[in-house]
């Protein structure tokens, strides 16, 4: 990595910061130079965001200060953030479904002509620009309500390339990007950092902060715990273990753990999923066994989601082939007749699908199960309270009580929660949906946890994940996809990244 200047471009000093009485950070010192990746980490929680929504004008700290090229500055707003040369990508999408993709990169900063209209052909050509750089080839005027998941994350980094920004601060860029992707965003993190822009960069993904960063500052329960530079940290593991302040033992597959039932309990034949202008997914069969676990992988848009969607009885295309679920030949009409089935699906978007956020976590946790508790409607309310606590615990969810709403936990907290509550359902299917989007090292090992513990168990598994490594770890065996189209199914003796890249590119 190249040395890194010495020009502060930010620099805060003894910020600190409490909601309703709770303090979320203490006294913490951040800074970034021109020419420098600074990458911040810790667990779900530690303060990550809020630090760098005290940066990009959102939060007003209680106490410290903030110095933008040695001037102090107050942020009091995004506006006086970006001003400042200071831009933000949310962890958080902030896009507007109902409006196309240069629409949502220009809100509020559109370019004009000297008569003071929109002009919509130089903010095409820019947005479009912006796009080519992170590899994404949609039409600038799609509407964004239209895109998944990982395509409204480049979206909303294109968002900050249009802005003339010295200081870009990246919060989880990478979440819910396949590796690929992922591979040229951080080529241009590279190239910016070039160009003598600051990047901050939040990440899980701790391989990225190896691979790019210049320092590592460490938050641990709202307090800088060290800042280090990359060179001096001797493996993922010792900095998980500063994160989580003892030492850590990621979970993974047991080779003898794979199934020695040959019991199909998934069978798809040739299917096709058809849109109205395109073609999501074409002939793809596969099967997947009793207490199985069997990976989706593949570039964004390859068909991983439609595949479970259509699994589900949630896809919204045509359908031609055959679905059949423990030798039954289906598709499901509908969530709850699947679920009713015995299947449970753990969806992309936590947010918008997984979770009820404004009510409780004891609500959230059990209704999934209601219907199958004895005598449904008229039960005793201790008897199911005490029921959701055991499930808390046993999903280790951190929480204050099951009486607060699901909003108030981080994300790897929801997470954690959302899988929770599928599992009380005692399901024998279990798909997965990107099952650790934006969670941190240390709750993706929980989740691994109980994915492993519930196909131990007998349930049989089906994840997809942008992220090579996580399905490597986890999977007996893995289909990989391009533009919806099977290339191969690898056992796992026959595992490599190259490998999965490769099938997976067009």
């Amino acid at each position: 990595m190249q040395a890194v200047e010495t020009t502060a471009l930010i620099e805060a000093t003894g910020l600190s910061i409490s909601f309703n009485g709770s303090t979320v950070l203490s006294d913490v010192d951040f800074g970034v130079a021109a020419g420098e990746v600074h990458a911040l980490v810790g667990e779900n929680g530690a303060g990550k965001s809020s630090l760098m929504k005290m940066l990009g004008g959102l939060y007003t700290p209680d106490r410290g200060t903030i110095r933008v090229r040695g001037v102090p500055a107050r942020l009091a707003g995004a506006k006086d953030a970006i001003d400042a040369g200071i831009a933000l990508i949310h962890q958080e999408l902030n896009l507007v479904d109902t409006l196309s993709v240069v629409d949502n990169i220009f809100l509020g900063k559109e370019i004009r002509t000297r008569f003071g209209f929109p002009d919509r052909a130089a903010m095409r050509a820019s947005a479009r620009r912006a796009l080519d750089q992170l590899g994404f080839h949609a039409h600038p005027d799609t509407l964004v309500g239209t895109l998944r998941v990982g395509e409204k994350q480049l979206v909303e980094i294109a968002k900050s390339l249009v802005a003339d920004a010295r200081v870009l601060i990246m919060d989880e860029p990478t979440s819910a990007l396949s590796d690929t992707e992922t591979h040229a965003l951080l080529g241009l993190v590279r190239r910016l950092r070039e160009r003598g822009m600051g990047i901050v960069l939040i990440s899980h993904r701790l391989s990225e902060i190896f691979e790019v960063a210049d320092r590592v500052t460490v938050l641990r329960d709202g307090r800088r715990i060290s800042t280090l530079r990359t060179a001096q940290i001797e493996s993922s593991t010792a900095l998980v273990s500063m994160m989580i302040g003892k030492d850590f033992a990621p979970p993974e597959r047991d080779a003898d753990a794979a199934p020695r039932s040959r019991n199909t309990v998934v069978d798809v034949s040739n299917l096709t999923l058809r849109a109205p202008a395109r073609t999501m997914v074409r002939e793809v069969s596969f099967s997947v066994f009793e207490g199985e676990v069997f990976g989706l992988s593949g570039l964004l848009g390859a068909g991983k989601t439609e595949l479970l969607e259509a699994i589900f009885g949630t896809s919204a295309y045509a359908l031609e082939g055959a679905v059949a679920v423990s030798g039954h030949r289906r598709p499901f009409r509908s969530p709850s007749e699947a679920a009713a089935a015995g299947l449970a699906f753990v969806t992309e978007d936590r947010k918008k699908d997984g979770l009820m956020l404004d009510h409780s976590l004891e609500a959230n946790l059990l209704l999934p199960s209601l219907p199958r508790v004895p005598g449904f409607p008229f039960y005793r309310r201790g008897r199911l309270r005490a029921w959701a606590a055991e499930r808390a615990r046993a999903s280790r969810v951190k929480h204050r009580s099951l009486a607060q709403p699901a909003r108030t936990l981080s994300g790897g907290n929801q997470q954690k929660l959302i899988i929770g509550k599928w599992l009380m359902t005692r399901p024998r299917i279990l798909l997965l949906d990107e099952p650790t989007r934006g969670v941190d090292v240390a709750a993706k090992a929980e989740i691994y946890r109980q994915i492993l513990e519930a196909a131990s168990s007998g349930v049989t598994v089906i994840v997809a994940s942008s992220e090579i490594d996580e399905l490597m770890l986890l999977c007996d065996r893995i289909l990989v996809l391009c533009e919806g189209q099977a290339k191969g199914i690898l056992p796992r003796g026959e595992f490599s990244a190259d490998v999965l890249i490769r099938l997976a590119s067009p």
